[in-house]
């Protein structure tokens, strides 16, 4: 194995390199089209409501997919199932062009749904086999830059080319960038002992279909908390892009736009730092200061009345979401054994999905009734109670631990 830097091993390797800029290519090329996809859905000539439903209709396909592509992945070739959905997530591009009702459109939106469900599952499942487990959580913090990057430059440049070539055309070129995705995938090849090391034992038990579809087949059940605690992050995110800008335009906040790229040049280098925090510090200590800082910055957001509050509340979110995700997405692969890093990935995913849909859904119906202001403090009352549950959560983890460490030592000492 080859070594480097204080934690004795490579990180970034060939397969590692792959796996960030296939990542990158997809992410970019949904980034560019889904914050139009609605305004191509009236063009083509449907409502408001359908048009809502064509866009939400996404990730209720990626939600339901996840589980299905944890199982698959832990069964099968994970490289050959991240291939495929790829491919399938391609190709509805092209879908979308030559739709010319809302039926067309719901469907390849549906499929591209489910596909990228599945590659993002398979995706973080390779991470894991080819990053060293010392190094997981600077992996994962890593892998994720290249996200980041798409939010910010994705949704500009997407509008950019509409406005000037198009739908139509649009849609065939992130079909091109998303190739490039494919053609990396042809090209990947990895060492899995350079890697996490899975075990031969592991091997077996990944390569083996369980008799039924159960529920520990699908959902890993040990890292639900995780996954809870995740979506609680990815809900505060649903609630800042849906509602933030009518809440500058409510209260005369000039640009306040702005926060989303303070936030994401923000995010871009406290992953790097967080990462490789990650693989040092408790999951305890990092996700509750997350939670904590995340808390603050939705308290912020429901008193700003000025601009320098909401770009400091940006600081604060990507403190909090980017500390804690990357702590939660560790946390989940490092609690199951080799075989189950599948479903692992795709119930952190379940969590974060969970989140992003029932975000804008309650953030509308408090807002509706409260106002802006109560609704981003209900959100931060809600980030205080995971606080509290996920540090009793892991208290109590510990202490379990603790106690099986101990009669584990005295049974040794009697025999």
């Amino acid at each position: 194995m080859k070594k480097n830097g204080k934690c004795g091993v490579k990180l970034f390797t060939r397969a590692y390199i792959f796996l960030i800029l296939i990542s990158l290519m997809t992410a970019m090329s949904y980034s560019m089209i889904s914050t139009l996809i609605t305004n191509y859905a009236v063009e083509l000539g449907g409502t408001l409501a359908m048009a809502g439903t064509i866009a939400g209709i996404f990730s209720m396909a990626a939600l339901f997919s996840r589980p299905v592509g944890g199982v698959v992945c832990d069964t099968l070739d994970k490289k050959k199932i991240c291939m495929a959905a790829t491919i399938v997530f391609t190709l509805s591009f092209p879908g979308y062009a030559l739709s010319r009702n809302m039926a067309a459109l719901l469907f390849f939106r549906m499929l591209q749904g489910f596909a990228f469900g599945i590659s993002g599952t398979a995706n973080m499942a390779l991470v894991a086999e080819v990053v060293p487990k010392k190094r997981l959580g600077e992996g994962l913090g890593y892998f994720g830059l290249g996200q980041v990057v798409s939010q910010v430059i994705g949704p500009i440049a997407g509008v950019a080319m509409k406005e000037r070539l198009g739908f139509e055309k649009l849609f065939y070129f992130v079909t091109g960038i998303s190739a490039i995705a494919v053609f990396l995938l042809l090209l990947f090849r990895y060492n899995k002992q350079t890697g996490s090391g899975i075990s031969e034992e592991a091997e077996r038990k990944s390569g083996k279909m369980a008799d039924g579809l159960t529920l520990r087949r699908l959902v890993a059940v040990e890292c639900l908390v995780y996954a809870l605690t995740a979506g609680m992050f990815s809900m505060a995110n649903g609630v800042t892009s849906s509602f933030l800008v009518l809440l500058g335009e409510e209260r005369g906040i000039a640009n306040i736009a702005l926060f989303f790229t303070v936030n994401a040049v923000c995010l871009f280098f406290i992953r790097i730092l967080m990462g490789k925090i990650a693989d040092r510090a408790s999951v305890l200590w990092i996700v509750g200061i997350s939670l904590a800082v995340s808390l603050l910055s939705m308290t912020l957001l429901a008193k700003a009345f000025v601009l320098k509050a909401v770009l400091l509340a940006a600081l604060f979110k990507a403190i909090g979401q980017g500390g804690g995700q990357i702590s939660l997405q560790s946390a989940c692969i490092k609690a199951v054994d080799e075989s189950r890093v599948g479903v692992a990935s795709s119930t952190y995913y379940i969590g974060a999905d969970i989140g992003n849909a029932l975000g804008p859904a309650i953030g509308g119906w408090i807002s509706g009734l409260w106002g802006y202001e109560v609704m981003f403090h209900a959100v931060a009352a809600l980030m205080g109670m995971m606080l509290v549950f996920f540090w009793c959560y892991e208290r109590r983890m510990k202490r379990m631990e603790g106690m099986r460490r101990t009669e584990g030592e005295n049974g040794s000492s009697q025999v």
